[in-house]
């Protein structure tokens, strides 16, 4: 974000966001405190309007992280100056009627700039594509940081296919499994990870498997991003820079 062309570099532990809801509304985060408010939108210009009543919160939460302090929370922000202070800039950067228009750098995600008559300009980048729940994603290695692993031995039969009704399913080498899904905003977390199927494969494949279903069964807070023009998805366990980051790699391939 920059206001009057000056750069605001957002709190490590801030976590800004906002989707626009074919309702009419739009919903979001301000960098640690949930909204939710109506919504004009047009393919140039938005308006965000009153409050309305909250979106219910998730039914359950992410494990708090073991390494890290994570991002933040709405209960963070009172003790926090820092925090306080950047939210404040988000909530006035959509205030009144707001500009719309994207930028598209060849090599770079494309970025939605949303620009208002104080000389706020808020750069945002679309954080998965609108086929994301028509893709099957295959786990391809894990990550840390900017090193990756050997890529998984069981390829194509280590997957993940997302559904709009929050809930995954997929396969993890040699079993199907099925967990709970929950995003919020750029995060993911999976609740209730288990295995339906009990068969018996190739001791390198049970063995990353186990791996895998030990990873999701933690309930890990990941931040996600799901490459809009790539069809590459990464996964990495969200504790805030520079705390230490693990994470998976998935690449999209058809349904069968």
């Amino acid at each position: 974000m920059s206001i009057n062309g000056h750069e605001e570099t957002s709190p490590n532990q801030a976590r800004g966001w906002i989707v626009l809801h074919d309702d009419g509304t739009a919903s979001g985060s301000y960098g640690c405190t949930p909204f939710h408010a109506q919504a004009e939108v047009t393919a140039t210009h938005l308006t965000l309007g009153k409050e309305v009543t909250p979106l219910p919160a998730p039914s359950r939460s992410p494990a708090p992280p073991s390494d890290g302090p994570g991002p933040c929370h709405p209960e963070d922000v009172a003790a926090n100056p820092t925090l306080a202070g950047f939210e404040k800039k988000v909530k006035a950067a959509f205030s009144g009627e707001l500009s719309l228009s994207t930028k598209h750098t060849p090599g770079y995600s494309r970025e939605l700039h949303v620009k208002n008559q104080q000389g706020y300009d808020v750069r945002l980048a679309q954080a998965r594509r609108a086929d994301f729940f028509q893709i099957r994603w295959q786990l391809v290695d894990t990550t840390f940081y900017d090193e990756h692993g050997p890529e998984f031995t069981a390829g194509d039969q280590m997957f993940f296919d997302f559904h709009d009704n929050g809930q995954v399913s997929g396969k993890l080498g040699c079993n199907d499994f099925t967990a709970e899904a929950t995003f919020t905003g750029t995060h993911l977390y999976f609740d209730d990870a288990e295995l339906t199927t009990q068969h018996t494969c190739s001791d390198e494949v049970m063995k990353e498997e186990a791996s895998v279903l030990a990873t999701l069964q933690k309930s890990l807070n990941y931040s996600y991003w799901a490459e809009p023009e790539t069809l590459s998805m990464s996964l990495n366990e969200d504790l805030a820079f520079p705390a230490r980051e693990h994470g998976l790699s998935l690449r999209g391939i058809p349904r069968r």
